[in-house]
């Protein structure tokens, strides 16, 4: 029994190791599945869930539910990170979820706060649209 706990124990070290080091970017558990076949030490998805599931109830990752169409992303919680003042962007294409940190849309939020008397939520605003990679703009 004890090896199947070191097991787990590494696998779960090894998928918060691999979300730490996307740098805040989201990721889902298909992306961890496919990061792990490709470099030969696969995962099965439900195994990373599980994984998630704990990193998620020990404050490691936080798991962001944009909308009920898609699956849930996850991003490493590091002493920096602070997702909760932000908006976001998803390709529609490819699934991406970009943090945009941008003054512009801070100011508009104030803007909405003060003239209108509504408090946007930005952790559950999201702009959908198509990533550089996906659009017809870079090509």
């Amino acid at each position: 029994m004890e090896r199947a706990t070191s097991y787990k124990t590494r696998q779960s070290e090894a998928i918060l190791s691999y979300i730490a080091s996307l740098d805040g970017l989201h990721v889902t558990a298909s992306q961890i599945a496919e990061a792990f076949k490709e470099k030969g030490t696969p995962i099965g998805v439900a195994t990373i869930y599980r994984h998630l599931d704990k990193l998620v109830e020990s404050g490691k990752v936080k798991k962001y539910v944009i909308d009920g169409a898609s699956g849930a992303c996850y991003q490493y919680i590091s002493e920096n990170t602070d997702c909760s003042e932000h908006f976001h962007l998803k390709c529609a294409d490819c699934g991406k979820l970009v943090h945009l940190q941008c003054g512009y849309l801070d100011d508009m939020q104030q803007h909405i706060l003060k003239q209108h008397e509504f408090d946007i939520n930005t952790t559950k605003t999201v702009f959908y649209g198509k990533c550089k990679n996906c659009s017809d703009i870079n090509r």
